[in-house]
């Protein structure tokens, strides 16, 4: 999730807007702030830093309260926070070391979710729904012009966003006990190697006030290993733009186009 992204922001960017933060604006920040008080000891660890925990229920509260999650996906770990929290999306990037000018892909339990983010005219949205047919649940990210509510922190400022809606079960259900979007790139220090474990994860990012969901035993994580495939919807342009090649093969993608997706077509730059 990580360097192949500045792509993106030359272009794109990322983020969901949950059912519980639809009315954006005082009342939401409100309700935000009420539950972080009501939840403190969730705000950060007993000694700001590192701490695992096993509970999908107490990774979903933190994530609700504005914490950071580190959890694991079919890919990577991803570094997660409530996407419509700046103060904890801007915690990322510092946890990071991360560019603001690098987006943020933001995670869905489902892919109803994803449709409320973003602005497709009836082409660009059936051809959305048939990748996510297709591919979702999956290693593959959709990028698409933003909804306006979406905090720019979270796009670099581009006006995309792109969201994927993870294969790993667990993640998943962390999702929809969170009950809302996820921000969350690779949980490693920006330009290091993306993490396929808890312990990679506690190495890079220990130092820093975040919760580590560990594997449940006998679950077997990250085993794609690699950052998911990044797609833009280019309505206009007829194309489905490749920003960056990843868990779903390119191969696949050109495939799937031409069963019928008139008119759109894929856009790839040269493979290294």
């Amino acid at each position: 999730m990580e360097s192949t992204l500045l792509l993106i922001a030359a272009t794109s960017s990322l983020a969901l807007m949950p059912c519980c933060m639809r009315r954006c604006g005082p009342g939401a920040a409100r309700a935000l702030h009420a539950l972080r008080a009501r939840s403190p000891a969730l705000m950060s660890t007993s000694s700001n830093r590192g701490r695992y925990v096993d509970s999908l229920d107490e990774a979903a509260l933190a994530l609700r309260s504005g914490g950071l999650v580190a959890f694991p996906t079919e890919t990577v770990y991803g570094l997660g926070a409530h996407a419509f929290d700046e103060d904890a999306v801007a915690r990322i990037f510092a946890t990071k070391g991360r560019p603001r000018t690098d987006p943020l892909i933001v995670h869905v339990a489902a892919a109803a979710e994803a449709e409320r983010l973003v602005r497709l005219g009836p082409a660009g949205l059936e051809l959305m729904r048939g990748l996510a047919a297709e591919f979702w649940p999956g290693p593959l990210t959709i990028v698409a012009p933003a909804v306006a509510e979406l905090p720019p922190a979270v796009t670099a400022g581009s006006g995309f966003v792109g969201v994927r809606c993870p294969a790993h079960a667990p993640a998943r259900a962390l999702l929809r006990a969170a009950a809302v979007p996820v921000a969350a790139p690779s949980a490693n220090r920006f330009g290091h190697v993306s993490p396929t474990s808890a312990e990679h994860v506690m190495a890079d990012l220990g130092a820093h006030p975040i919760l580590v969901l560990r594997a449940a035993p006998g679950e077997a994580p990250c085993g794609v290993g690699i950052e998911s495939t990044v797609v833009k919807v280019d309505e206009a342009g007829g194309a489905l733009v490749l920003l960056r090649r990843g868990g779903v093969p390119e191969a696949a993608l050109a495939r799937w186009l031409t069963g019928g997706r008139a008119p759109f077509s894929l856009r790839a730059p040269p493979a290294p």
